[in-house]
């Protein structure tokens, strides 16, 4: 459960992060149309190396408090 709560985490970070980085990329090619096309590429990939540990933190608060019903004892 973890894992999918995770994934899907990043999946939404990863969407948001690259719209930003889009919207950064279109207003560089307004002002400067010969280096858009590197600026998109290194936003884009950069966008997944940005958006993991955001998403990791993000997906450790949804985490936690299952992680702490598990470790209490049943007593």
């Amino acid at each position: 459960m973890n894992t999918l709560i995770l994934i899907f985490v990043y999946i939404a970070t990863t969407l948001v992060v690259q719209s930003i980085g889009f919207a950064i990329s279109r207003a560089v090619d307004y002002q400067f149309p010969t280096v858009s096309l590197m600026v998109f590429l290194v936003l884009f990939l950069a966008a997944f190396y940005i958006a993991w540990p955001i998403a990791v933190k993000i997906a450790e608060k949804f985490m936690r408090p299952e992680a702490e019903l598990q470790s209490t004892p049943n007593a």
